[in-house]
């Protein structure tokens, strides 16, 4: 792939160390091939990178440090619609799941065309007060809406498709992608999804005398969500980033991104196996 034909943005965790100088190598690596490359540091969480200038002519994105990385840097580049490979220098590594020794190997079947794509539902929302929208953004793995520092629980109407759901009284809700199922969503007692499903998970966190159970609901539909009733604050938190306050009568709406997360792996139908070792499945 020449510098005509497009080039690779890599983006390294942030507070330098072993990501850093991985970038530079591969970075090194993929100059003598006759690509070209652009190397950005992550900032400091909540900060998301910036990234907008380097869009045209991108090819793929490869991400070296934890999920947390992994998924901050995928939602701004959604929608470039181009592969974003994660090379893990976290803890967990669910979806940053190749590891540093395996960087060359995936590299080579990327040019080869043989890198798997495993297509992710994200979620797009918007947060309503009155007739005003005052936000918006993209979700690659939650959304939660939640209490404020006060002990005070929360009253939700959920709806979908102008449907009423349920009416909860709780300390909050988690609106998981597939994606996101094995984050806080199943800690809460939420299902686990395969990840290239078309769903929302729909989880309830502490519900009060309410009969309401976690669900699975189709991503094609949008779901809205009314602060009906609060005695304290609250807040809305896209993919553990910093929480938006809330206000009775203010209203969330999400449905499913007109873009899918483009995840590049090494190996395909690692789910199970990955649940497997994550200790999500025990023998």
């Amino acid at each position: 792939m020449s510098d005509s034909q497009g080039s690779v943005l890599i983006v390294t965790k942030s507070g330098g160390g072993a990501a850093t100088e991985l970038g530079n190598e591969i970075s090194g690596w993929l100059s003598a091939r006759g690509v070209r490359s652009i190397t950005v540091e992550h900032p400091f969480p909540p900060a998301r990178v910036n990234v907008s200038e380097y869009r045209e002519n991108c090819k793929l994105v490869l991400v070296l440090g934890g999920d947390g990385t992994f998924i901050s840097t995928a939602g701004v580049v959604i929608d470039w619609e181009v592969p974003v490979l994660g090379i893990n220098h976290g803890r967990v590594g669910f979806l940053a799941e190749v590891v540093p020794e395996e960087w060359e190997t995936a590299l080579e079947r990327f040019f080869s065309n043989e890198l798997d794509i495993s297509r992710r539902t994200a979620f797009e929302y918007e947060i309503q007060r009155g007739n005003g929208i005052v936000a918006r953004g993209v979700a690659v793995n939650d959304l939660v809406i939640s209490r404020g520092a006060v002990a005070r629980i929360i009253s939700l109407d959920i709806s979908q498709k102008g449907q009423c759901i349920e009416n909860i009284r709780a300390d909050g809700l988690i609106i998981a992608t597939p994606t996101g199922s094995t984050a806080y969503n199943v800690s809460a007692g939420g299902p686990l999804v395969h990840p290239e499903l078309s769903v929302m998970c729909i989880t309830p966190v502490c519900p009060f005398l309410n009969g309401i159970r976690p669900m699975v609901l189709p991503a094609e539909r949008q779901l809205s969500i009314d602060i009906a009733e609060s005695s304290g604050d609250v807040y809305i938190t896209e993919d553990g980033r910093v929480p938006y306050p809330l206000n009775k009568g203010y209203r969330v709406t999400i449905k499913r991104h007109k873009k899918d997360l483009m995840l590049a792996r090494i190996r395909s139908n690692t789910f199970f196996q990955k649940l497997r070792s994550k200790g999500f499945l025990t023998e």
